[in-house]
């Protein structure tokens, strides 16, 4: 292990065992750095008390937005804005003790020396698979609050608010460290950790402001009781982008302490609290929240405490017992196989058998105290196990975190249940007052929201039957007709849920929703088409499609059509029917001619009643009336008393 500076890069390389600044010695990295800047746990030699030392490569504080273009000036900024920093004072801020500049292996580092808390991070909690609960997250809100204001009435921002710098401190509350950010962090230098938390304004270039630190802070908590962290992709850009003008995925099944974390995390922000209005609605919600239980310490044990404690449990306090001295002078030595020495008596004869009889004890005695040993031994390097406690109806986070003494790796299955909460303990596998060994697995059973209703097939069912139907699966139905060639009138057709277009049955929704039954009207009508000049295959081919009927009445003359094709039909074209109704037609013989009636030489009176009585059609009229007819003509062509016409034909008739 290395234990001096020199041949040592700063990005990557094993840095445990190097000492900086010829007085704090590196041990462990831990999480909570970004980019190239990187986190030990580390030992002040000088005072022999463990400090966190965060060290930041010379190239990472170049800023050219902020005018710091060179390592020298921005290694000065750097130094400027701790000793800033380490002025701030507040019972929930952790400030610096110590910073300066470093050279490794030929580059500049900056580092930070920051008090070192035994409980760890947020971060570290949150990777041991711990959870807080809504009560506890509240009182870490409240905390983190207070130290936000803090800053902002001194004019400073944190810009980098996440779990790896909320630490335990040794009241078991948190502590914000590594705040004190001025201008914005470049999302190309941003890691992808801290794009998770970071406010989407940021995604577009503005700087952080402390309504960014407010976002931050909600992302958190709400990771703090899921354990989900929304929005993230493969890139802190990529994360950035996705929760531009996105509202964060808070359930009602968080309880009282949603609507506040929605507003904190709302993508405008002008429309979030300020660190002093969150702290004041979480502090006002408290009274309606239960009491929480204090946070517990991710605090290591040595494995001699550990099977210190164990044995204690087991056994209680261990009396050993009293052996009283015996004088020296009567103690007897067996020697050889039937004698024993007393220095002070006679010798003495020791029967065969009664040697054999202690050989016996001797034996006995050995083999108990083997199993002796072999009982404490299993004991020690078999895993112990506990009784399963009771957790139904606690929600998660406080359900894992009573386990947590245990070891037991725990998983979550998510069921549905129409008597657990959402978010609560149904059941748990083993259940409640078995014995588990500790590494077992542990299964928490959550209740992920109310038993669903399968979506029915509907289709052919009456409307009575299919509303019954829903009804009975707790469903709400409404009801809208509609056409439909497949399925008579009266019946159901289908249905479609407007709230998720695309269902289809087999699929679930939750119980209560509404479920809009298509009804049938029956076929839609037809409008009849014009057959009047079509051949017989003609008009079946047009009216075949329609799904109507040709129905023959004979042959008639037709002045609409020549001989041999349809001449007439009824019902008259554009007229609406019925599916499978009748279009009657009669094939024509040829035009049906008449005698002109006797009107060239009459009055107007005359020429119109004689021509209606024919069936013809008086058409334009042209001079005086009361003159005698002059002319009459049809479609232009003059015609004469007797003429033979077609029958209904119109006749324009002009007087002198």
């Amino acid at each position: 292990m290395p234990t001096s500076l020199e041949g040592l890069m700063p990005d990557r390389v094993d840095l445990a065992g190097t000492t900086i600044a010829s007085r704090y010695r590196l041990g462990e990295e831990r999480s909570g750095g970004s980019g190239s800047s990187r986190v030990f746990d580390a030992t002040d030699v000088r005072r022999d008390v463990r400090v966190v030392l965060r060290l930041t490569p010379s190239k990472d504080l170049v800023d050219l937005d902020a005018g710091l273009a060179v390592a020298s000036d921005a290694l000065q900024a750097a130094k400027d804005q701790a000793a800033a920093t380490a002025r701030i004072a507040h019972p929930v801020i952790s400030g610096l003790e110590d910073w300066g500049v470093e050279d490794i292996s030929g580059e500049k580092t900056f580092f930070t020396v920051a008090e070192y808390f035994e409980g760890g991070s947020l971060r570290e909690f949150l990777d041991r698979g711990r959870r807080l609960t809504p009560s506890q997250a509240l009182v870490v809100g409240v905390d983190v609050c207070r130290a936000l204001h803090h800053l902002e009435s001194t004019g400073f921002i944190h810009g980098d608010l996440r779990p790896a710098n909320l630490f335990l401190g040794p009241d078991n509350r948190v502590r914000l460290a590594n705040f004190g950010v001025k201008s914005a962090l470049r999302t190309t230098a941003m890691s992808n950790e801290q794009a998770s938390y970071a406010a989407p304004e940021l995604a577009s270039g503005e700087s952080p402001t402390i309504a960014s630190d407010v976002y931050s802070l909600a992302t958190t908590l709400l990771e703090l009781i899921t354990g989900v962290l929304p929005f993230t992709g493969e890139t802190a850009a990529i994360t950035l982008q996705n929760r531009v003008g996105r509202l964060l995925p808070i359930g009602a099944d968080l309880g009282p302490i949603a609507p506040l974390l929605e507003r904190a995390g709302r993508p405008e922000l002008t429309e979030r609290f300020s660190p002093l209005e969150f702290g004041k609605a979480l502090t006002a919600l408290a009274a309606k929240m239960p009491r929480p239980e204090p946070i517990e310490a991710l605090v290591a044990k040595r494995f001699e405490e550990v099977i210190e404690e164990r044995e204690a449990e087991r056994t209680g306090e261990i009396q050993r017992p009293v052996v009283e001295e015996q004088p020296t002078s009567a103690l007897q030595v067996p020697v050889r196989s039937g004698l024993v020495i007393n220095e002070s008596a006679e010798p003495i004869v020791v029967p065969a058998s009664e040697e054999r009889r202690h050989r016996r004890l001797w034996w006995v005695a050995g083999i108990i105290a083997l199993l002796a040993v072999a009982v404490v031994a299993a004991q020690i390097l078999i895993k112990p196990s506990h009784q399963v406690p009771d957790l139904a109806g606690m929600n998660e986070g406080e359900a894992r975190n009573a386990v947590v003494p245990f070891n037991w790796e725990v998983v979550v299955r998510a069921e549905r249940s129409d008597t657990v909460s959402a978010g609560a303990v149904i059941t748990t596998d083993p259940v409640a007052g078995r014995s588990l060994r500790e590494g077992s697995i542990f299964v928490l059973v959550i209740a992920e929201g109310e038993t669903l209703a399968t979506l029915p097939e509907v289709s052919g069912l009456s409307v009575d039957e299919a509303v019954d139907l829903l009804t009975s699966l707790e469903l709400v139905p409404t009801q809208t007709q509609t056409e439909s060639e497949e399925v008579d009138a009266g019946k159901a057709i289908s249905w479609v849920v407007p709230s998720q277009s695309g269902l289809k049955p087999g699929d679930k929704v939750l119980k209560g929703t509404e479920v809009q039954l298509l009804v049938s009207l029956g076929p839609p009508l037809r409008e009849v088409p014009s057959i009047i000049g079509l051949t017989l295959d003609q008009a079946k081919e047009l009216l075949d499609p329609l799904r109507l009927d040709l129905i023959p009445t004979g042959e008639a003359p037709s002045n609409a059509a020549a001989a041999g094709l349809i001449g007439a039909q009824s019902p008259p074209p554009g007229e609406k029917v019925a599916r499978d109704s009748g279009v009657a037609f009669s094939i024509s013989t040829g035009p049906d001619l008449v005698a002109l009636p006797n009107i060239i030489g009459n009055n107007f009176t005359i020429v119109e009643q004689r021509l209606k009585e024919a069936g013809f059609v008086v058409g334009e009229v042209k001079g005086r009336k009361q003159n005698r007819l002059k002319q009459a003509l049809i479609v232009g062509q003059e015609v004469a008393n007797g003429d033979q016409v077609q029958r209904g034909a119109t006749v324009d008739l002009v007087f002198p």
